[in-house]
């Protein structure tokens, strides 16, 4: 709480965003929802089946057949039992079969991949792991998501000098729009709570395969979300080059799409490196990203557009962007700031006479905002939340609890828009709830930045994914 404020007040609460699946039923819970009613696209049959295809060492291979046999079994959860429900295999919580590879579908590594990860040869590995994986590419159409197992002892090139062999073999995986769940020997860890790997594992399979495992059910539909990050990478022959990446959101928070585009005119400040865009080449920027929602929108364009990034917006940013979108769409652009430097504590009533305010026995609600200036407002996007204890309906879940015993709230900035913080805050906290890539009840970011951050995160280790549009299934 701020030095000059001693009680919390003038604030007020949002409810938990809804979700819509199946047949049109709602649930807060993502997973409870999910193995309630099933996902939001089931009833459309598509995707009918989640088929795998398996690359991984030889030796390695039943690991991952290992994974497929618990991912169709059962498991119950041993951590967070308070909002993880149990989970009930495959088929009965996404209504849609799991096939494990076919002996057809099963790529094995060289001896010469394990040489280059020792000796720390992580683009001969990458472009080694590229070539063995190309057997595959003629069957494309028998498979809809690659599993690829890196092992423990290639752990000295999954990251070091500017190298990420995560990152890198998305990024080239993309080129050839094959979706890929990439696992590790975490996955395996016998220790770690089963239905929280399974549960993660699974949603994201079905996402990569074409299924869509919830919508946001209250949204604005005549509205469009859009994530700027950047990308500053150095070539070596150490000329620097910035990459601005865009999402598109539908309105309803699906149907991702990326651009990456190579922005010849920006500056930096001094202190961090944050880049900031030409009035141009925000313009630009923009121009594109409204492409690529009309181009899956029939051509109509958005009665609104939010923009979200992590740093502030110029002057020249925010002329370009007016410019880029015109007097016909309402424009508002939003800095989210994660650390914002603020906490809040929850008091209990402190209307009863006689009684001195004493601190409630679970923290701020998630949901709750405050703003403390014309333009500036804090949002617990992490927090108390009702009606997703699975055990006890009615005693509310704090996750991050008890690593974290405040949620801290993120700051966000208003550097166009008009009005009051309800419909800014709303879309936000509805669009932590959108990663498909992620089992909890929420992330503390909008799906916006959270995503737009990884593409960013990608593109810095191949250029060979600029100017060109991206499905978010590749970047998962």
């Amino acid at each position: 709480m701020s030095k000059n404020m001693s009680i919390l007040s003038g604030h007020s609460q949002l409810s938990e965003p809804v979700l819509l699946l199946a047949n049109g039923q709602t649930d807060t819970h993502p997973l409870r929802g999910l193995d309630n009613y099933g996902p939001y696209s089931f009833p459309l049959d598509f995707p009918s089946s989640v088929r795998l295809a398996f690359w991984s060492p030889r030796q390695a291979m039943s690991k991952l057949d290992a994974l497929v046999k618990e991912l169709i079994s059962t498991a119950q959860p041993k951590d967070a039992i308070n909002y993880y429900p149990a989970y009930r295999g495959f088929q009965s919580v996404f209504r849609v079969p799991l096939i494990g590879a076919t002996e057809t579908l099963r790529c094995n590594a060289s001896n010469e991949c394990t040489s280059l990860a020792i000796s720390r040869n992580g683009p001969g590995l990458v472009n080694k792991i590229m070539h063995s994986i190309g057997s595959l590419l003629n069957q494309k159409t028998n498979f809809d998501v690659l599993m690829v197992y890196l092992p423990q002892e290639w752990k000295t090139v999954f990251e070091y000098d500017r190298f990420n062999l995560h990152d890198l073999l998305k990024a080239k995986l993309s080129k050839l729009s094959l979706p890929t769940q990439i696992v590790n020997d975490l996955a395996f860890e016998p220790e770690r709570c089963r239905a929280n790997v399974l549960w993660g594992i699974s949603l994201a399979l079905y996402a990569k395969a074409g299924g869509i495992p919830w919508k946001l059910a209250l949204i604005d539909k005549d509205a469009a979300y859009i994530g700027l990050s950047y990308a500053i990478k150095k070539t070596d022959e150490q000329n620097e080059y910035c990459t601005c990446c865009s999402q598109v959101f539908d309105p309803d928070g699906t149907g991702f799409e990326f651009i990456a585009y190579d922005t010849k005119e920006y500056s930096t400040d001094r202190r961090r490196r944050n880049p900031y865009l030409s009035y141009q080449e925000m313009q630009s920027v923009l121009s594109k990203s409204l492409r690529l929602y009309q181009r899956s929108h029939c051509g109509r364009i958005p009665r609104k557009i939010f923009i979200h990034k992590s740093t502030h917006f110029t002057e020249d940013e925010i002329q370009g962007a007016f410019d880029a979108f015109g007097s016909k769409i309402k424009l508002e652009l939003i800095q989210v700031v994660r650390n914002s430097g603020w906490y809040g504590l929850k008091v209990n009533d402190r209307k009863q006479p006689r009684k001195r305010p004493s601190p409630a026995p679970y923290p701020v609600d998630r949901g709750s905002y405050l703003p403390i200036s014309e333009n500036e407002c804090l949002l617990w996007t992490q927090g108390s939340v009702t009606g997703v204890n699975v055990e006890r309906p009615n005693q509310p879940v704090f996750k991050e609890a008890p690593l974290f015993p405040l949620p801290r709230p993120i700051m966000l900035r208003r550097f166009s828009g008009d009005g009051g913080w309800h419909a800014t805050c709303s879309s936000i906290l509805s669009l932590t709830k959108m990663d498909w890539n992620n089992n909890t009840l929420y992330k503390k970011l909008p799906i916006t930045l959270e995503y737009s951050k990884i593409f960013a995160d990608v593109v810095k280790q191949s250029s060979e994914i600029i100017d060109d549009v991206y499905n978010y299934r590749f970047f998962m």
